[in-house]
């Protein structure tokens, strides 16, 4: 035995003289298992290899080289390299199915378009594996926990799922699930949104000129791309956490289709259980919580290839939320009693259809229908009376109606929301190959959008420019039943290049109109054109240190068509081309860099104008009690900026990324103001220029994943954002203020909007830690995962202007939080499963 042992070390023996041995473990990036047969080389050296059944190859690196390039190549996947040196004992390589367009002669070597195909100066994007760790974390698992880290992203809080992008309002950001437009895919008020982590597949930003095949949006676009259904495999995913429970599996239907489902729902209910049964605490929460909230979500997606030439797929999603509330107060004699229910359903069904009826065409049809639904009900009554305070007493219980104290009973609101929105899509495009590398499309696209809203809100309402002030009754009412809008667009575009090229670009145009009408009233607007240019220049590859180097610049025009219009009615006066879509043009120009081991630098400056900006007013009539709505196209804005993102992808270490965002944004709405309105019903500023309330000169994040051993991720991530414009308020003050023929006494102060004020820096910061495995002899994989949101709450809470008692002038205890927090850290535990 000790011979053979001898011997062995003798063979041996030169491998350790003479070279340095590297692992080198390559795995599915999408099935996050081991890639047997994948050929492993090592360039400049006449060395080759393939990995075993664990996904395992080891590489001999000469003594004598410095570096070395690793090629991992396996047909069906795209090619991956890695920089490797003497020093490093293992590597891991990720690999990912290619995106490959083929006919009998055809290879067209570019990405589908919405699938992860990331573009300096146009897109950031994001696949499963990267999103795993930042999107699977919290009291909702989302994919917008990761898209509000990437650059150009405006912190928003950690209870909003819509941020602002490069300085646009919120709701300027378009979103397509699989090229379909998606209406409000945003769930409990817009805390989350429907893109569940184990559905998606990926997910791009396109923040920068994105491609005029696509519209209904001016600051942004988020393409989600959903697991694609395997013909040959069964496949499932689930998940147990602390607030939700969620299964998706995909299985195949013969050996030409496939089908992938699954859903999502939350058990707050529990909650309810624990606290009122269990635990037998006061206050009972079905009491005060009577409908806990709720996600209920099912999605399934269909494909089948009937040829090689010809396939088509159907998908659908049916989502609901909601939340009930009760709340009773008694505090100094006066009792509020509060009820408020919200429910939603949004739904949406697709039907897709790729041909390829020739080597060098493509087309594409696109069916869909949406479907959502709001239902709000609010209820407050006010009873009670109360002394007036001995200084309230001393000044003015000499005026008439004055006694020693007041009532309120009857100081009631009310009111009720429901919506009803039913949107059809049809799109159809054709790609043309005209020679290799440049591809000429055409499409056209119709979507028809009815709308049905009755609003109704009344309540007594503090008029303060009355002298002295009255509480009056207000009373707003809409009832559009019946609106309809007809968005008609054309588009062409030139795509040249590929990722491999020099030179790399689109040229596009794109055409759009809308039409309105109701009951006999309509509303014709002009057509907008909106041309569109990207050009993608890479001088440098392979050279030194750099990979490569590639120079980007932009400039597009963008239009949408704001909501507020669906509501329009002939009473509010608006004529035939008074108003339109909005429309901004966007520049952009920036470089990025790439470095061997998986590293990248980018950095981008942006400047978008707006060219026109829908907004409204609402004023009190003094004659009908009700709201009077004005509103005009003429608003006026801009924003500026730079963005910069370090990156580093696919470490068996640690990878991870640190982004940063400045934003300069400015607006104005010329309206003057009438009455005691000073504000649109956003609550922006009339004739001014002023910073939206959502903006921030300044964020910064961080996300870093850490693997100290296999199996094993730390992620922390974490956000420093400067505040938001804070209004400038005077001293609370005592108002005498008629209601019911008696003097209340009321307390009040001056606000106005302030250039200077901000409120305190945000610096949540989120750990997540992880540990996962294969069950023995299986391709089953398990994960244990803990989380914490906003570890440091209870250290630090940015601040704000607090609110105050209007019955006593007192502050409002914790009032003056900047941020969404309910004032101690999130805890989240979690087990996952899939195969």
């Amino acid at each position: 035995m000790k011979r053979l042992v001898l011997l062995i070390a003798l063979i041996t023996l030169p491998l350790y003289l003479f070279a340095e041995t590297v692992t080198v473990t390559v795995t599915d990036r999408d099935l996050d298992i081991p890639l047997e047969g994948v050929t492993i080389t090592l360039r400049p050296y006449e060395f080759e290899t393939v990995t075993d059944e664990n996904g395992v190859a080891l590489v001999e690196l000469p003594d004598d080289a410095d570096r070395a390039m690793v090629f991992a190549e396996l047909p069906g996947y795209q090619s991956q390299r890695v920089s490797i040196s003497g020093s490093d004992r293992s590597v891991a390589m990720v690999l990912s199915i290619t995106d490959v367009i083929e006919g009998r002669e055809l290879v067209v070597e570019r990405s589908a378009p919405g699938k992860k195909d990331e573009q300096s100066g146009i897109s950031v994007a994001m696949d499963k594996s990267e999103m795993d760790t930042t999107a699977n974390l919290g009291l909702v698992e989302d994919i917008m926990s990761s898209i509000k880290t990437l650059p150009g992203m405006s912190y928003s809080g950690g209870f909003n799922a819509q941020p602002s992008i490069r300085g646009g309002y919120p709701d300027e950001m378009g979103a397509v699930m699989d090229g379909v437009y998606i209406t409000q895919p945003f769930q409990w008020g817009g805390g989350y949104s429907i893109f569940n982590p184990n559905m998606v597949e990926s997910a791009k930003m396109s923040h920068g000129v994105f491609s005029a095949r696509y519209g209904r949006a001016l600051s942004g676009l988020l393409e989600v791309t959903t697991v694609q259904p395997d013909a040959g495999e069964f496949r499932f995913i689930g998940g147990i956490s602390t607030t939700s429970l969620d299964f998706f599996a995909q299985a195949p239907i013969g050996k030409k289709s496939g089908i992938f489902l699954g859903g999502k729902v939350t058990y707050l209910e529990s909650m309810q259980f624990l606290n009122d049964v269990i635990m037998d605490q006061s206050p009972k929460l079905k009491d005060t919580i009577p409908t806990m909230p709720y996600i209920r979500n099912f999605y399934t997606k269909f494909y089948h290839e009937h040829s090689p030439t010809l396939n088509f797929g159907l998908n659908a999603f049916i989502g609901s939320d909601g939340i009930g509330v009760r709340e009773e107060e008694e505090e100094n004699g006066i009792t509020t009693d509060m009820k408020f229910n919200w429910d939603y359903i949004l739904g949406f069904v697709a039907f897709k259809v790729n041909w390829m009826p020739t080597d060098r065409n493509t087309v594409r049809f696109l069916g869909a229908w949406n479907i959502n639904t709001y239902e709000l009900e609010y209820e407050e009554k006010v009873s009670g009376s109360r002394e007036y305070s001995d200084e309230f007493a001393d000044e003015y219980g000499a005026l008439p109606g004055a006694g020693t104290g007041f009532t309120l009973d009857g100081l009631d609101m009310e009111g009720e929301s429901d919506t009803t929105i039913h949107q059809l899509q049809a799109k159809i495009e054709t790609d043309v190959l005209l020679a290799k590398n440049h591809v000429l499309t055409f499409g056209a696209e119709e979507i028809f959008h009815s709308t049905d809203i009755y609003e109704a809100f009344g309540g007594w309402v503090p008029m303060e420019f009355y002298e002295p002030a009255e509480i009056r009754y207000n009373y707003y009412t809409m009832d559009t039943e019946g609106n309809r809008i007809i968005h008609s667009a054309a588009f062409a575009l030139w795509a040249f290049g590929s990722e491999q090229s020099t030179l790399r670009g689109e040229l596009g145009v794109r055409g759009e109109h809308y039409y309105l009408w109701n009951n006999g009233y309509d509303l014709k607007t002009l057509p907008v054109v909106n041309p569109r240019a990207s050009l993608n220049w890479t001088p440098i590859r392979n050279r030194g240190a750099l990979e490569a180097v590639t120079f980007s610049a932009g400039s597009g025009i963008f239009s949408q068509f704001p909501a507020i219009l669906s509501a329009m009615e002939e009473k509010y006066g608006i004529d035939d081309y008074d108003l339109g879509p909005d429309q901004s043009w966007f520049q952009v120009a920036g470089v990025e860099a790439r470095f061997p081991e998986s590293w990248s630098f980018r950095i981008e400056g942006y400047y978008k104008h707006y060219l026109k900006r829908l907004y409204a007013a609402g004023y009190y009539n003094e004659l009908t009690g009700d709201t009077d709505i004005s509103a005009d196209d003429n608003g006026e804005g801009y924003t500026a900026g730079f963005d910069l993102m370090l990156r580093k992808k696919q470490g068996r270490y640690f990878d991870g990324y640190l982004s940063y965002s400045f934003i300069y944004s400015r607006f104005k709405n010329p309206m003057t103001p009438r009455g005691d309105t000073t504000e649109t019903i956003d609550g922006d500023p009339l004739d001014e220029w002023y910073y939206p309330s959502f903006h921030r000169f300044h964020t910064l994040n961080l996300v870093l994943n850490w693997r100290p051993s296999p199996g094993v991720t730390v992620t922390v991530t974490s956000s420093l954002a400067t505040g938001t414009p804070r209004e400038a308020v005077g001293d609370v003050i005592a108002s005498p203020t008629l209601f019911n023929g008696q003097v209340v006494e009321r307390y009040t102060r001056s606000s106005f909007y302030s250039d200077t004020l901000r409120s305190d820096i945000s610096c949540p910061v989120n750990l997540r830690i992880a540990y996962s495995n294969y069950y023995t002899n299986s391709k089953i994989r398990w994960e244990y995962y803990f989380g914490i949101e906003d570890i440091f709450v209870n250290l630090y809470k940015p601040k704000t202007n607090p609110r105050f008692d209007p019955y006593t002038g007192e502050e409002v205890k914790d009032s003056d939080s900047a941020d969404f927090n309910i004032g101690i850290p999130v805890f989240s535990v979690g087990y996952k499963i899939s195969y």
